[in-house]
């Protein structure tokens, strides 16, 4: 009887989360299942809600959607751009323009599997790069680099080079394709599920090794992705989606709200100097807001004004 009500406990625990989970978290897992969801069964209603991946897409099979990056690699590839994909990327670009870095806290399904096996808390022992910290110059300067450089091989390549390659689009895309496989759809095979599982597990499996072996969290987030990366260097500093300070004398110096970011921001730094945190590697996901004890943040809009980060 004890050992059940022990599995109960500790099954209670892994629901709630710890620290608990709150209205964010809650939200954003039920919207990036559902875009999952939708991208998985789209030929199973033959595109009538939403067609394409992550990287290209379209709603109810008018409205054209283009992440920004892979817009910007195809067009460095083919020269020039297409004249429906300008339409595309500014629609999306619009959106985030409003939202910020909110595509990798609320749509990404990477941020999903990532955040089941990663340490839920990094205190001030932590390794550096797990740690809450401010960014440097070099570290801000790598997802940079990181840019030029799937810019430079798709035009090498004469192809989109981490478009074609990103786990991002390679989630809804074994999706689809398992669907494919359960449902018997004609152009299902084996082989697409194997190829788009390769690329989501490595991708895995490096910020799985990055955080418990060499200590750097969340490395594909912050290093290698550039959707995200690129959402955060231009979005986060001018969109009313922000993490708002709102009563910075309330804080009590828990350090809590630090400890929580799965991107290692030093939100507490934020908290004593008043000022909303718009750092570049914040997506939104409200975790320092719901483990906050003294109601100290919120995520919500606030007048968009450049602040450093």
């Amino acid at each position: 009887m004890r050992a059940r009500s022990s599995f109960a406990h500790k099954l209670k625990l892994a629901i709630r989360g710890v620290p608990p989970r709150g209205k964010y978290t809650i939200a954003r897992r039920a919207l990036q299942l559902a875009i999952l969801t939708l991208f998985s069964t789209q030929l199973l209603v033959s595109g009538a809600i939403l067609m394409g991946s992550l990287a290209s897409s379209r709603i109810l099979r008018t409205i054209p959607l283009m992440d920004p990056f892979a817009w910007l690699e195809q067009t460095a590839a083919a020269h020039g751009p297409a004249p429906e994909s300008i339409v595309a990327v500014l629609i999306v670009v619009a959106i985030y323009s409003v939202l910020g870095r909110f595509f990798c806290g609320w749509v990404c399904p990477m941020d999903l599997l990532f955040s089941l096996f990663e340490r839920k808390l990094a205190g001030p022992r932590a390794p550096p790069q797990s740690r809450p910290h401010m960014a440097g110059k070099v570290e801000k300067m790598i997802p940079l680099a990181m840019m030029a450089v799937y810019i430079v091989l798709s035009v090498r390549l004469g192809q989109p080079f981490f478009t074609t390659y990103s786990p991002v689009a390679g989630a809804t895309k074994l999706g689809s394709a398992i669907v494919k496989i359960l449902f018997n759809i004609p152009g299902a095979a084996i082989g697409s599920i194997m190829a788009w599982a390769t690329i989501t597990g490595f991708a895995l499996i490096v910020n799985i090794a990055a955080e418990h072996v060499f200590g750097v969290k969340r490395l594909w987030c912050r290093y290698i992705c550039p959707i995200g990366n690129l959402y955060g260097y231009v979005m986060n500093r001018y969109s009313p989606l922000v993490l708002k300070v709102r009563h910075a004398d309330q804080c009590r110096g828990c350090m809590l709200c630090s400890m929580v970011c799965p991107m290692g921001i030093d939100v507490a730094k934020y908290v004593g100097e008043g000022r909303d945190v718009r750092d570049y590697r914040c997506f939104h996901c409200g975790r320092c807001a719901e483990v906050c004890p003294w109601g100290v943040l919120s995520l919500g809009f606030a007048p968009p004004r450049a602040r450093k980060a």
